[in-house]
């Protein structure tokens, strides 16, 4: 036997659909979220290494501007493939600012000075021949300390007619036994330049001997025995 179906009750409004509890679509969405920040810091993430990557290529691949040369000491300078490289410091004859003996550096020599020798006064007497007179007259010269191109003493010939008075430059040095001077005639009846060589002899004497020209064109010559009187 059949239970009648009850009708249905035309006035009852028409059912809702269930709904989710509320805490479990604040879990879905939190999951949604979490899920898509994952993916983009994996996307950010995997952006900057393949930029990095790309940068390094590059930088590998160009040759460097303005600066050293990978496998250069030296900034600015590449390195030249058939010199062979050296480590460790430089040596002597190489460092900067240092010269070695063999790298043919001029060195100035020692000043040239009178010898000690030829310190003092000198006096004696001169004989000049020319071709109507002889002349004889006293000598004196006086030598001090001074190097070559200086002046080094003084000249005084005593004649009849004139005494003369100069001053004599250091010219040359031939050893410890040899000097010449320039002689420079300031006052008297002489010829103003000339050259004079004195020589040395065993003990205080050494030898005069003076050339010129004359004013008339006449070579001069004078020599002297010259004994130390001071």
């Amino acid at each position: 036997m059949t239970r009648p179906q009850s009708p249905t009750d035309p006035y009852a409004g028409p059912q809702r659909p269930s709904r989710p509890a509320p805490g479990d679509s604040h879990r879905t969405a939190l999951v949604v979220a979490l899920i898509g920040a994952a993916a983009t810091i994996v996307a950010a993430v995997i952006g900057l290494f393949v930029q990095l990557s790309g940068e390094v290529e590059q930088s590998g691949s160009r040759p460097p501007l303005g600066g050293a040369s990978p496998a250069s000491d030296t900034p600015g300078v590449p390195d030249d493939p058939g010199a062979p490289r050296t480590s460790g410091p430089p040596s002597a004859s190489t460092a900067p600012g240092v010269s070695g003996p063999s790298d043919g550096a001029a060195i100035a020599p020692a000043a040239v000075g009178v010898p000690e020798e030829f310190l003092g006064r000198w006096q004696g007497y001169a004989e000049e021949v020319d071709a109507t007179r002889t002349d004889h007259y006293r000598v004196t010269v006086e030598l001090g300390g001074g190097t070559r191109r200086e002046q080094v003493g003084s000249i005084h010939y005593a004649m009849e007619s004139s005494d003369c008075y100069g001053v004599v430059t250091l010219t040359a040095v031939g050893g410890s036994d040899q000097v010449t001077l320039g002689e420079d005639i300031q006052s008297g009846n002489c010829v103003t330049n000339g050259r004079i060589t004195l020589t040395l002899n065993p003990g205080d004497s050494m030898d005069f001997a003076y050339e010129s020209t004359k004013r008339d064109g006449t070579r001069q010559s004078v020599e002297a025995g010259l004994e130390r009187v001071a």
